[in-house]
């Protein structure tokens, strides 16, 4: 197991040997893409620190060594601010972390938080290291629901893990199995479809978003 799965499954109970941290990967790829961002990453929340923990980071082998396990207190920064209040946030990094190319930090920062219902799970971001970058609000918009998707994902892999456990009170096993099983298809259909056309990710990625606001009126 990777350090990466390690933080996944210790704080979001996505295991390894399921597909989840893939999609969630690929998730991460597309919206950076789709805002014109160099790196996007999943900071997980640690609900006993209070605290997000850097998980998993795309753009840059480098910059994932470096951030992977560091942790932004929530409040702090822009990052901490998303988690802080439920909604997405646009600006200047303030808040500073170890980075893999020490003098060049980023220049601009888009996180949207991840959310089960309103449980706060985690928060992607999407960094630029242009110093003419600003990010807008059909960015914000877009990476907003592309962290809903995530959570969406993030649920899912838990009541996938519930199923392997005694049935509990609620809805019965039988009715869960079969909702649980339609989510993880969506999920691969969305995995293979990048991976036969991975120059239209951007294309998918503005997808993914329209459906995550039909799915929200």
């Amino acid at each position: 197991m990777t350090k990466a799965n390690s933080v996944l499954e210790i704080h979001l109970g996505i295991s390894s040997r399921g597909r989840e941290p893939e999609v969630l990967r690929l998730l991460i790829e597309l919206g950076a893409q789709f805002v014109g961002a160099e790196e996007g990453s999943l900071l997980v929340f640690d609900e006993a620190k209070k605290a997000l923990v850097f998980a998993m980071t795309t753009g840059s082998k480098s910059s994932e060594k470096a951030l992977l396990g560091q942790a932004v207190p929530v409040g702090k920064g822009i990052t901490g601010l998303a988690a802080q209040t439920r909604e997405v946030q646009i600006g200047a990094p303030v808040f500073k972390t170890r980075q893999a190319r020490p003098n060049k930090g980023p220049e601009a920062v888009l996180a949207a938080p991840m959310l089960i219902e309103d449980r706060l799970v985690g928060v992607l971001t999407a960094v630029s290291f242009r110093s003419d970058k600003e990010f807008t609000g059909e960015d914000a918009v877009l990476y907003g629901r592309i962290a809903a998707v995530a959570g969406v994902v993030v649920d899912q892999a838990r009541r996938l893990s519930d199923l392997q456990a005694p049935r509990r009170g609620g809805r019965s096993q039988r009715r869960a199995g079969a909702d649980e099983r339609t989510e993880f298809e969506i999920a691969n259909s969305v995995l293979e479809l990048t991976r036969n056309k991975p120059h239209a990710k951007a294309r998918i990625a503005r997808l993914l978003a329209e459906i995550a606001a039909l799915a929200a009126e």
